[in-house]
């Protein structure tokens, strides 16, 4: 008899339908969504703004280089000039800058600057 009443308690629990349903693992699932939505937006967004600070911090190095670049630019692009006049001190000067490597574009124009 005890064995009669221990598979009925069985069969109950096992027929007794669940009460939330479906609702607790959706609700479960929607805020930990929620949560991680959240996580990866303020991350993004932290992120973004030390990005925008590292630009404008590069600004200034950046067009100083430009300024530097394009005098340099003018420097040898006259250099060249007076080379190919004929004044032997040039020559030499633009005889070492080939030995090293640098090129010399008299049509070279400097980029504009953003």
């Amino acid at each position: 008899m005890s064995n009669s009443a221990d598979s009925s308690t069985v069969a109950e629990k096992e027929s007794k339908p669940n009460r939330y349903g479906p609702f607790l693992p959706l609700l479960l699932f929607a805020v930990a969504f929620l949560g991680w939505t959240v996580c990866q937006t303020t991350s993004l967004i932290r992120e973004r703004s030390t990005l925008k600070q590292t630009l404008s911090m590069q600004a200034a190095p950046l067009a100083q280089a430009q300024r530097i670049r394009a005098a340099t630019d003018s420097m040898v692009t006259k250099t060249r000039e007076l080379a190919d006049a004929g004044d032997p001190n040039a020559q030499l000067v633009i005889a070492q800058l080939r030995q090293r490597g640098v090129t010399i574009n008299p049509n070279a124009s400097t980029p504009p600057t953003p």
